[in-house]
C-alpha cells in the first residue's frame, strides 16, 4: 500500500501543464464558458479513473465548437490543481492564472512559456497574488529555536466568509520580520502536509506531516529556502492535532 501511495503522489508532483489522455475512463462535462464570438469555449471536466484524486480528476480544456469533445479535451487540457482561474481575454485569447501558491513555493513556473498557441487560441499565463488588503495574517505558533538564533511561525491569511486559509511556515533569524508568505513550507494542491511542528534540541524541527506527504517531503517544502541548513526531523502521524490550526 505504501509503494502505491508513493507512486501517486510522485506521479501528481510530475504533472506538466498539459499531457496525453489517461486511457480508459468515465467522462463527465461539468460547465462550459463560451468566448464572446461563441466559436470557442472552455470545458470544466471530470475523468473517473479509480486512482487519480480518489478516482476523480477535473480539467479545463480549450475548445472549438467544431472540436469533439471527448476524443479532444486530452490534447488541449489543464489540471485543475495547475490552476487558480481560466478565463476568456477576448475571443481569441485565453488568460490562466497559475496555481501562485505552487508558483511561489517552486520558485518559478510550471509552464515552459508564459504565451504560447493551443487550439488556435492564445494562451497568457499570470500569476495573481490572492493576498491583497482585505486579508489578516494570524500567527497560529511562534516558538524560539533552543539556541535563541530562529523563530519558527506558523501563520495563515484570514478574512470573513473566506473558509479556507492556506497555510505558510517560515523560519527567520530571530527579531526578523516575518516574510509574506512561507520561507518553509506553503501549502500546495489545497491540502497541508502538516499536523505538527516545533523545535527540538539542537535546532532541529520536530515535523508530523500526514502519511502521502511523508514520501515524497522534499518536493513539499520552498525550493528557494533562504536557511537551507536547518535540520528537521519528519515523522508519520495522521491522528496528533497540533498546532497546524485553522
Amino acid at each position: 500500500m505504501k509503494f502505491v501511495v508513493v507512486f501517486l503522489v510522485l506521479a501528481l508532483l510530475a504533472i506538466p501543464a498539459c499531457f496525453p489522455d489517461f486511457g480508459t475512463g468515465t467522462f463527465t462535462e461539468r460547465s462550459r464558458t463560451y468566448s464572446p464570438d461563441s466559436t470557442k469555449f472552455l470545458l470544466n471536466y471530470a475523468y473517473e479513473q479509480g486512482a487519480w484524486d480518489g478516482g476523480r480528476s477535473y480539467f479545463i480544456a480549450i475548445l472549438k465548437i467544431t472540436d469533439s469533445v471527448e476524443s479532444t479535451a486530452s490534447q488541449y487540457k489543464f489540471f485543475s490543481y495547475d490552476v487558480d482561474d481560466v478565463y476568456w481575454q477576448g475571443s481569441d485569447t485565453v488568460i490562466v492564472a497559475e496555481k501562485f501558491t505552487e508558483f511561489i513555493s517552486r520558485g518559478k513556473s510550471q509552464f515552459k512559456d508564459s504565451i504560447f498557441p493551443m487550439n488556435g487560441t492564445i494562451v497568457k499565463v499570470v500569476h495573481k497574488d490572492p493576498i491583497d488588503t482585505s486579508y489578516e495574517r494570524k500567527v497560529f505558533y511562534r516558538e524560539t529555536s533552543p539556541s535563541q538564533k530562529y523563530d519558527l511561525i506558523v501563520y495563515r491569511y484570514v478574512k470573513p466568509g473566506n473558509g479556507y486559509y492556506f497555510l505558510n511556515i517560515s523560519v527567520i533569524h530571530r527579531n526578523d520580520s516575518i516574510p509574506k508568505y512561507g520561507n518553509f513550507y506553503v501549502s500546495r494542491f489545497d491540502f497541508d502536509c502538516f499536523n505538527d511542528i516545533r523545535w527540538m534540541k539542537g535546532d532541529t524541527l520536530d515535523i508530523k506531516v500526514s502519511e502521502p506527504c511523508f514520501y515524497s517531503f522534499e518536493d513539499y517544502l520552498v525550493k528557494n529556502r533562504r536557511d537551507t541548513g536547518i535540520k528537521y526531523k519528519v515523522q508519520v502521524n495522521d491522528t496528533i492535532r497540533g498546532n497546524i490550526t485553522y
